[in-house]
C-alpha cells in the first residue's frame, strides 16, 4: 500500500464541455473499484466548476491548470498523486467490469512490469487495436519506430507499446522514467513506453482489463500514427 492506503491514482485532463464525460468516467470508477482504494485527480484546463463533482464522488481532487499543455497537466497530476499505481485515462473513457482490480492484481503479481495497457473497446463493444511491438530491426538497434501501427491483441502478453491514452504505470517505474515528454519523436505515450523499456522495465497488454473509449470505431480499428490521446 502507498502512504494513506491509496492503491490507484486515476489521472484525467478535462477540457471544455467535458463535464458529462467526466461524470460517466468517475461513476465507472466508483462502481468498478471493488477492493481497490482509489483517488481521482482531474486537471481542469478551463473553468467549468468541476470541483462541485467532489460532493458526488469521494476521493476526487480537481486541480485548476489553465494555460498548460495536456502533457504538462498530466505531469502535474502525476506529481500530486499518492497511489502505488497511476492510471492515465482520456476523459472519454469509462472502466469495464472489475477493471481497477484486474489491473492492480496483475501488477502486484508481476513486479518486473512498468506499464500495462488494457483492452480497448468502442461504445458498441467492438475491439480497438492498441498494442504491438516495434519492428525487430529497430528493437535490435534500440531505436524507436516513428510510425508504429498497432494490431488487435488476442491474448495478454508483453508488448513494446500500447496506444489509446489508457495506461497503468507502476510508481517506481515512473520515478525512473521521469514523467511524460512532449517533444522527442512525436508522441508522449509511445515515448513513455520506449523509455521504460530502455530502463529495463517490461511493458504488457492486459486483455482481461477492459476500458471503453469514445471517438474511435472498433472491430479492428487502429489507433495509428495520428492518434495522440495524452499529449
Amino acid at each position: 500500500m502507498a502512504e494513506g492506503g491509496i492503491d490507484l491514482s486515476v489521472c484525467v485532463v478535462a477540457g471544455p464541455d467535458e463535464r458529462e464525460n467526466l461524470s460517466r468516467l468517475l461513476s465507472s470508477l466508483r462502481d468498478q473499484a471493488g477492493r481497490v482504494e482509489c483517488e481521482a485527480l482531474v486537471a481542469e484546463t478551463v473553468g467549468q466548476g468541476l470541483d462541485s463533482l467532489a460532493d458526488e464522488f469521494a476521493g476526487l481532487a480537481v486541480v485548476r491548470l489553465g494555460g498548460l499543455t495536456r502533457t504538462a497537466a498530466v505531469n502535474r497530476l502525476l506529481a500530486l498523486s499518492r497511489g502505488r499505481y497511476l492510471l492515465l485515462l482520456p476523459v472519454s473513457a469509462w472502466l469495464g467490469p472489475d477493471c481497477p482490480q484486474r489491473l492492480v492484481d496483475f501488477m502486484d503479481e508481476a513486479p518486473e512490469i512498468g506499464l500495462v495497457g488494457p483492452r480497448l473497446l468502442d461504445p458498441e463493444g467492438r475491439e480497438i487495436a492498441s498494442g504491438a511491438e516495434f519492428p525487430w530491426l529497430f528493437r535490435l538497434a534500440r531505436l524507436p519506430w516513428p510510425w508504429p501501427l498497432p494490431v488487435l491483441m488476442g491474448r495478454t502478453g508483453e508488448v513494446d507499446f500500447c496506444l489509446g491514452g489508457c495506461h497503468l504505470l507502476r510508481r517506481e517505474a515512473l520515478e525512473e522514467i521521469g514523467g511524460l515528454k512532449a517533444g522527442g519523436w512525436g508522441r508522449a505515450e509511445l515515448d513513455l513506453y520506449w523509455r521504460a523499456r530502455r530502463l529495463g522495465w517490461h511493458n504488457c497488454y492486459l486483455r482481461e482489463a477492459v476500458v471503453r473509449v469514445e471517438g474511435v470505431r472498433g472491430k479492428g480499428a487502429s489507433l495509428g500514427a495520428g492518434f495522440v490521446a495524452i499529449c
